[in-house]
């Protein structure tokens, strides 16, 4: 009787499945360098930006951006934006604009926006109206890209210009 125990015990034995200490925890996973759910274009943002103008401004661009992001519903959001450009020439045709723009955009996805503009500012010292839109793409989680393509006109006249810029936009979250 002690022998078949002993034969019984051994048999248990040779069935069971070893555990190892490793299976006791779940797998860790690596912790994204970037999550692009977590980007926010809402709030204060800054950048610089740079481009060309053609028509009647026929010139580079290289100037600053400056603005504020509203919610206004899920995915819909409003806000409004800085614009200074220096618009280099020959010596006797380099001049600035200024423009304070209307935004109202969309965000496509969690790191892509939509948007168009419209604005008002100043030519050179002449007073000028823009309007437009362009794209912002989220780079890290403060960080984007921006495009766009603004109309430019004198007030009172049809537009005479455009402004092709692009730039890098930081995010003050």
């Amino acid at each position: 009787m002690r022998l078949s125990s002993l034969l019984a015990v051994a048999a248990l034995l040779a069935c069971a499945t070893p555990v190892a200490a490793s299976d006791l925890y779940p797998p860790m996973q690596p912790a994204p360098a970037y999550n692009a759910a977590a980007f926010d274009f809402h709030g204060f943002y800054l950048g610089a930006q740079g481009g060309m103008t053609a028509g009647s401004l026929h010139s580079g661009s290289l100037g600053v951006v400056a603005g504020v992001n509203f919610d206004v519903a899920d995915p819909v959001m409003a806000g409004i934006e800085f614009q200074g450009d220096w618009l280099p020439g020959s010596a006797s045709s380099t001049t600035y604009d200024f423009f304070v723009l209307g935004r109202l955009g969309v965000n496509v996805t969690d790191n892509l926006m939509a948007y168009g503009d419209l604005g008002t500012g100043w030519i050179g010292g002449t007073g000028s109206y823009t309007f437009g839109g362009g794209a912002e793409y989220a780079l890290t989680d403060q960080l984007a890209i921006k495009g766009e393509v603004l109309g430019v006109g004198a007030w009172g006249a049809s537009p005479s210009a455009a402004k092709i810029q692009a730039g890098l936009i930081f995010h003050l979250h």
